[in-house]
């Protein structure tokens, strides 16, 4: 029994699985495409990235260099939404 367990899971149930997920191109190219209006140095230097190779921490740095840039006022709310874009492409931490 122990032996069938793993031949029986299907992929929707690892789609369920969260966390070391890969983010799919259209969602790197969002992302990038919401950056360009707040950070457009941050995505000028990131923007011929492959979206395959990107990791999480890849993804933080790239956050946190967009935030630097963000007027100090909208840093807050930025951050939350970087963070939550991460979360999305990557899964929760």
């Amino acid at each position: 029994m122990l032996s069938n367990t793993f031949s029986e899971i299907t992929s929707l149930d690892l789609s369920a699985i969260v966390g070391g997920t890969q983010p799919t191109a259209a969602q790197i190219n969002d992302i990038k495409h919401q950056a360009q209006e707040y950070c457009p140095v941050t995505a000028r230097r990131y923007a011929n990235v492959n979206p395959a190779t990107v990791t999480r921490d890849q993804a933080v740095a790239m956050g946190n260099s967009c935030v630097a840039e963000i007027n100090p006022f909208l840093r807050g709310v930025a951050r939350g939404r970087i963070d939550g874009a991460i979360n999305d492409a990557f899964g929760p931490k």
